[in-house]
């Protein structure tokens, strides 16, 4: 029985993959890796942008005894100086001004936004039909990376910017577009 074949775009073929009886008979277990896959990955992305930041807050709230006012937690004075709603402002600061940044500064903050969301955009239209058409990894992308930005703004962890929503949203879409490569028979010329 060959129920669950991974189709092509059209959806109306197989795809040539080489162990494709092996994936037919072991379908429902490399989904659940799959998922179990995704879910450790979201975590760690979650954790390493929102939660180890938070935690840090909290550490120094625990330790020190000081105040959510004397930390700067929710203290929104300063707004303007750790947000940025105007698209492209950082990453042209970054290109035009370069020789003033440390080039890690500028490679972990421009290509790891950019990669971060990759994964997502890979792996969901893997795992799911529902995410097989490339508005909705883009409509994910861009909502996960809104929540990021949203807590980073509110707790004010991190800095809000624009134009991290608008790498981790390329971002997925990049993964999308690596899924959809692997769908693309190759043409075999005579």
């Amino acid at each position: 029985m060959q129920k669950n074949n991974i189709s092509n775009m059209q959806g109306d073929a197989k795809l040539p993959l080489p162990y494709r009886s092996w994936i037919d008979t072991y379908y429902f277990p490399i989904k659940i890796i799959g998922w179990i896959i995704f879910c450790i990955y979201s975590f760690i992305a979650f954790y390493k942008l929102v939660i180890d930041r938070l935690v840090d807050v909290i550490l120094v709230l625990w330790k020190d005894e000081n105040s959510l006012v004397e930390l700067g937690l929710f203290d929104y004075s300063d707004w303007r100086l750790t947000t940025n709603f105007v698209p492209f402002e950082t990453i042209l600061r970054y290109i035009n001004y370069s020789q003033y940044f440390n080039l890690e500064i500028i490679i972990i903050n421009l290509l790891g936004n950019l990669l971060i969301f990759t994964p997502m955009g890979f792996l969901l239209p893997l795992l799911s039909k529902r995410f097989r058409k490339a508005w909705a990894v883009i409509c994910v992308g861009f909502l996960s990376s809104l929540a990021v930005e949203t807590i980073q703004f509110i707790f004010t962890v991190g800095s809000a910017d624009i134009d991290d929503l608008l790498l981790n949203t390329l971002g997925a879409w990049l993964g999308y577009l690596a899924y959809k490569s692997i769908l693309i028979k190759p043409k075999i010329k005579c």
